[in-house]
């Protein structure tokens, strides 16, 4: 009967998503003054939960779904970082890797720093360049991914190779 009820309850979602979830955020949407947001809950490689709550435009009141896109600047930063993390920690990789072994081609503005950069000089920014110096440079254009790495190569560092 113990192996039942254990079996039952890890098909159910947790109590947590079943009853409070929608009043969580609901409530930290009002504290926060945060006009929407959407989430997805992913178990076990199944999505258990994925929802939009709010709204996506304060002004036309259009409502947020699963599906709306927001802008998430350097969050994007903190999933790479941990997935990197991840594949160190189940041997997949090395944050000490260099770059060019997963992005051949990868050049940056100086030879020698193309040849040493590793996966952790990026996710640290040690590459020499200032703070948002290249942040900017392909803001909101076409490039494609390809193309933003072909031109890394152009930021001319202002400060020492992993050292700033």
């Amino acid at each position: 009967m113990i192996c039942i009820l254990g079996c039952n309850a890890q098909k159910k979602s947790p109590s947590f998503i079943q009853d409070s979830l929608d009043y969580y955020i609901t409530e930290g949407l009002k504290d926060w003054n945060i006009p929407g947001l959407s989430i997805a809950i992913v178990k076990d490689g199944k999505t258990v939960v994925m929802k939009g709550y709010g709204v996506r435009d304060i002004e036309t009141k259009e409502p947020v779904d699963e599906n709306t896109l927001f802008m998430i600047a350097s969050n994007s930063k903190l999933f790479t970082g941990t997935a990197l993390a991840q594949l160190e920690y189940n041997e997949k990789l090395s944050l000490d890797d260099k770059v060019g072994k997963y992005l051949k081609g990868y050049t940056l503005y100086d030879k020698n720093t193309s040849e040493l950069v590793t996966i952790r000089d990026l996710l640290s920014h040690h590459l020499g360049t200032r703070t948002f110096q290249g942040d900017f440079v392909f803001w909101n254009s076409n490039l494609g991914r390809q193309q933003i790495i072909n031109r890394m190569k152009l930021l001319k560092p202002s400060e020492i190779f992993r050292q700033s």
